[in-house]
């Protein structure tokens, strides 16, 4: 277990080799506002909701200049490395090999945290920080479990409401950690509040913010608890997470907590939908992956002492994944096209005459999604760039998976100045000509 840390970090950095690395939204976003307060500076004007631990790291990786964004993919990918490894670790000691193989099986197959993890998403550190708070109670570890606990609440804030009863026994267990605990709750709204209020005065800015769904989230559906819940269930790896109907109160009592936390954590997310935040799968993928878990120790106790239930187990479980399986190479495809988006943007810009001219002529424009991309690349706050062309500016113009055009569309006005692989970029400046 000691081991498990370097040896994911040195995998993850090993899966360079075959996916290169690709930000994704989000994370450009922390990579930025990393980048801004190990400069001294913080803009939140405009962007997702902060998430205090991802910006955290991204500040501490961002001497690393133009290394940084490969850097922390990799901590991402680690990230999900670990949750893999951590769920064949709990499932293997509760319910043997068997159930080991199916938890991680499961897990990695769970929605798109593969792909998410190889986008730079933060579900996959999320999980294992969540198993390892798991693993660390069970041993009596309270101190690394309150750690982790913590960790997944500077990721998510819907954890609070699950952390809060764990400090409450470590309070009343572990008189030597009240400090600790007294701290970390102090923490929590610190962490989470302070940045918005400083950058930009608005405390509650990333609240606002996260009721704003993008389109075609459950939110905005006619049902939005109904819609979260059916998104929900689609994310699940089905015939392992089906095995929770074979655990048995008087000897599975931890995997059944962790079920029932599962869901509790599934309905929560839903709850949120009602409430016009997002509900999107993503944030219900931690529910499902530790369900999946809990349904391996029940898959695991289910073959146990069976000649042949774990061959026809393992049929099943390999059989009712491989739809799963089969979307990898869509997966692989988009984030092939998110890389190519990166890298060609940097030539798209020094086509353009570089940073300095394309500042000088105007805000910056992109299409939907990629203003985060641009913004770091041009080492600016997102909110100088814009998605709709204005009189002057620079337009950077290129076409994502969902996209059938290039966006943002060329203004007839604008000259294209530029032709980077999958960008095109036109530009009109003040001044004569």
């Amino acid at each position: 277990m000691r081991a498990l840390i370097p040896v994911c970090l040195v995998g993850a950095a090993l899966s360079l080799l075959v996916v290169p690395a690709a930000p994704g939204y989000d994370p450009w976003m922390w990579l930025l506002w990393g980048r801004e307060l190990a400069g001294g500076s913080l803009d939140t004007a405009e962007g997702p909701a902060f998430k205090p631990l991802p910006v955290a790291i991204c500040t501490l990786l961002a001497p690393l200049g133009d290394a940084a964004p490969a850097a922390w993919v990799v901590v991402a990918r680690a990230g999900v490395l670990a949750a893999v490894a951590l769920a064949a670790v709990f499932a293997k000691r509760l319910a043997g090999r068997f159930a080991g193989a199916a938890a991680a099986a499961g897990v990695a197959l769970t929605g798109s945290l593969l792909a998410l993890g190889a986008s730079g998403a933060v579900e996959g550190l999320f999980v294992a920080g969540a198993l390892g708070t798991v693993l660390a109670w069970r041993s009596e570890r309270f101190g690394m479990a309150l750690a982790c606990g913590l960790g997944c609440a500077l990721i998510r804030v819907e954890t609070i409401p699950f952390l809060l009863p764990a400090c409450v026994l470590v309070w009343r267990s572990r008189p030597e950690l009240r400090p600790a605990v007294v701290i970390g709750l102090a923490a929590l709204p610190a962490l989470w509040l302070a940045p918005d209020a400083l950058a930009t005065g608005e405390l509650l800015r990333s609240a606002d913010r996260a009721r704003v769904p993008n389109p075609g989230q459950p939110a905005l559906a006619d049902h939005p608890f109904l819609d979260s819940l059916g998104g929900a269930a689609k994310l699940a790896a089905a015939p392992v997470a089906l095995g929770v109907v074979c655990l048995r109160p008087g000897r599975d009592r931890v995997a059944i907590a962790i079920a029932a936390a599962a869901v509790a954590w599934v309905g929560l997310v839903a709850a949120m939908a009602e409430l016009e935040f997002s509900g999107e799968q993503r944030y219900a993928l931690p529910g499902i992956a530790l369900l999946t878990v809990a349904g391996a120790v029940g898959l695991g106790r289910a073959a146990a002492g069976r000649r042949w239930a774990p061959v026809a187990l393992a049929a099943v479980v390999v059989l009712g994944v491989l739809p799963r399986v089969s979307l990898l190479p869509a997966d692989a495809d988009r984030i092939a096209q998110a890389v190519r988006l990166s890298v060609d943007l940097d030539r798209a810009v020094a086509l353009a005459g570089g940073r300095e001219a394309v500042l000088a002529c105007g805000r910056p424009v992109v299409g939907d999604y990629r203003g985060p991309l641009l913004a770091y690349r041009l080492a600016v706050p997102k909110r100088h760039v814009v998605f709709a062309p204005g009189d002057t500016g620079v337009a950077f113009a290129s076409r994502l998976s969902s996209e059938r055009t290039a966006t943002p569309a060329l203004p007839r006005r604008f000259r294209v100045v530029a032709s980077a692989g999958a960008w095109r970029v036109a530009a009109r400046c003040p001044g004569p000509g």
